[in-house]
């Protein structure tokens, strides 16, 4: 369990490596306001994938460093 994070991150980078080796067709992409040309299938993929891990963290930024706002409850305040 020491090496999980480890394994597991150079397993899912081999396997990135070997996507975009197999689709390796170049494609057009054609952006709001940009055309970029000479991007292979596996790499526009990826990156898909990375920049909506990352927009995703930044909409969950604000969850995660919420206070935890429980009220603690005083056993005088209840009925008995």
């Amino acid at each position: 369990m020491k090496y999980f994070y480890f394994i597991s991150l150079i397993l899912l980078v081999s396997i990135f490596f070997i996507f975009t080796n197999l689709n390796s067709n170049l494609i057009t992409l054609d952006l709001f306001f940009a055309k970029i040309e000479g991007v292979s299938v596996g790499f526009s993929m990826i990156f898909s994938v990375l920049i909506g891990a990352i927009i995703s963290l930044f909409l969950q930024l604000p969850r995660l460093f919420k206070r935890n706002s429980k009220s603690l409850s005083n056993n005088k305040d209840e009925n008995p």
